[in-house]
């Protein structure tokens, strides 16, 4: 009778935890629905466009003229006087040679120059009276001029053991450093950076969409920046291992933001190039996930629903999506980094205009 009353007593306290239990989950879900925040967001309906042909490819910056400088004659470095990223102006010396044996050849020639022009005083008189003989005086002239070009040489090579820019720049490449002996090479690299050139690889299948001179848009994420750009130049040499061909895009650089090697997105609309239809949606409304795909947000029954889309590029002002939305559902435009699928939302207006904020 003592088992079965233990039994019992086991059994009734193993039910009484259970309901305690579900009665706080229950709880815990009641709670957890009260506290839950709606969170209120701006949305855009996804616009239907023609699809006309979009060519994107990433690329990198360059600068749309660089001097590679080396110094016209040997010697050994004396001081280099930039650095890499340093801005330059035309003229300036960059680095200097070890003057001493320049100057030194120089003072030579100049006293050959002064005792060649000495001698031609002396035998000038004669050389008019006809007392001296017609190939000694043929001597005295050549050896004048043999004298003065050979001060001109060594003024020209005193001149030359200074690396100086022949433009207003940047420096990008620094090859020397005190105490190097050169004979040839270069030495310093100066960069026009007021201009650059974004240059991208083009598939051979839409090498042939592009024209010189159109227009394009070029996005540098490293500086935040949209950018327009024009066409300057179209390979017509594909790498052998990508089958692509390189496409140079001039976009300007007045403040100088834009650097030597940064990313760069190119954009590009061709007529005539495509079929069928993509939507457009603003710029803000496309995110990337933790794996990095391009996901929008639209609100479907009061929720939040994270779509994975396939981006083709831009249109306007706006991203066009070539897959994952269909045109006329509302996309979430606000920005929040609060977003998450599920997540219970508010429209307070409908965005009229991309780029807008609440």
């Amino acid at each position: 009778m003592t088992k079965n009353r233990i039994q019992s007593v086991s059994h009734s306290s193993c039910l009484t935890l259970t309901l305690l239990f579900l009665a706080a989950c229950g709880k815990t879900a009641k709670d957890q629905g009260a506290t839950r925040t709606t969170l209120t967001v701006w949305t855009q309906p996804a616009e239907q466009v023609a699809d006309v042909g979009l060519v994107h490819a990433t690329g990198t910056l360059e600068a749309e003229r660089s001097y590679p400088l080396s110094f016209a004659t040997a010697g050994t470095v004396q001081e280099v006087r930039v650095s890499i990223g340093q801005t330059v102006r035309a003229g300036e010396v960059l680095a200097r040679l070890a003057p001493q044996s320049y100057q030194d050849a120089l003072a030579i020639a100049q006293a050959r120059a002064t005792q060649a022009e000495d001698a031609y005083r002396r035998y000038e008189p004669m050389h008019r009276n006809g007392t001296l003989a017609d190939a000694r005086w043929v001597e005295v002239e050549s050896g004048v001029e043999q004298a003065r070009r050979m001060v001109a040489m060594a003024r020209k090579n005193l001149s030359d053991a200074e690396l100086r820019s022949p433009v207003a720049g940047v420096v990008t490449a620094r090859m020397i450093e005190p105490g190097t002996v050169v004979p040839s090479g270069i030495a310093i690299t100066v960069a026009q950076t007021g201009s650059m050139l974004a240059v991208a690889p083009i598939p051979e299948g839409q090498i042939g969409q592009l024209k010189t001179g159109a227009t394009v848009r070029v996005t540098v994420p490293a500086v935040n920046r949209r950018l327009t750009g024009q066409v300057k130049e179209i390979g017509v040499v594909a790498n052998p291992m990508t089958r692509a061909y390189p496409v140079k895009i001039a976009l300007a650089n007045a403040d100088g933001a834009l650097r030597v090697g940064m990313l760069a997105d190119v954009d590009a609309t061709v007529s005539g190039s495509g079929a069928g239809t993509l939507v457009v949606v603003p710029p803000e409304a496309v995110r990337l996930d933790d794996a990095g795909n391009a996901v929008v947000y639209v609100v479907d029954g009061g929720v939040a629903r994270r779509r994975r889309v396939s981006l083709a590029g831009f249109v306007g002002e706006g991203t066009a999506i070539r897959s994952g939305l269909a045109a006329g559902e509302a996309v979430i435009t606000s920005g929040t980094p609060m977003l998450a699928d599920g997540l219970p939302v508010k429209v307070v207006a409908r965005q009229l205009t991309a780029g807008a904020m609440p």
